[in-house]
This record gives structure tokens, sequence and C-alpha cells, in this order.
């Protein structure tokens, strides 16, 4: 199993994060949810609020505003209206 999957972070004026991540949570429409290295499928709408993830164990976070998220064993791909970084 990998140890790792691409976290992508879009914006419609640009990539705001594009890296091989460890973990990563966001607030979902229907609550917070969290992803690790070969998750489940699932496609979620996302709320305004935080999103963080850990690369080479350092934490990281930003504040999104609303949009969706599609989840696969080795991505995360989010596309959302903003971004605001922490």
């Amino acid at each position: 199993m990998a140890e790792t999957f691409l976290l992508e972070v879009v914006t419609p004026q640009s990539v705001v994060v594009s890296s091989d991540v460890e973990e990563m949570s966001a607030q979902g429409a229907y609550g917070e949810f969290g992803v690790l290295p070969g998750h489940t499928f699932f496609f979620t709408l996302i709320a305004s609020g935080e999103l963080s993830y850990r690369v080479k164990g350092a934490a990281h976070s930003l504040v999104t505003g609303e949009g969706f998220a599609e989840i696969t064993h080795d991505r995360v791909t989010v596309l959302v209206e903003s971004v605001q970084q922490q």
C-alpha cells in the first residue's frame, strides 16, 4: 500500500496545492471527513471551512470556499470557489 496520495486543490484562478500527502481532512457538506492512502472512492460536496493535510509530517491548512471533492485510492481532487492560506 502506498504511503502517500496526490492532493490537488484547484480554484477557478489556479492550482493552489498539487502535492503528495500522507493524510488530509476537510469540511464536507455532511460533516468533516478524513482521507488516508488507499481510501475508498467517493464524491462529496465541500462546505466552507478548514482543509488540512500533512506533507512529510508537517501540517498545513487552508480555508476553502464551497465546492466538490473526488476521492480515489491514490488521489484527492478538491475544486472550490476560493482558498485562503493560513
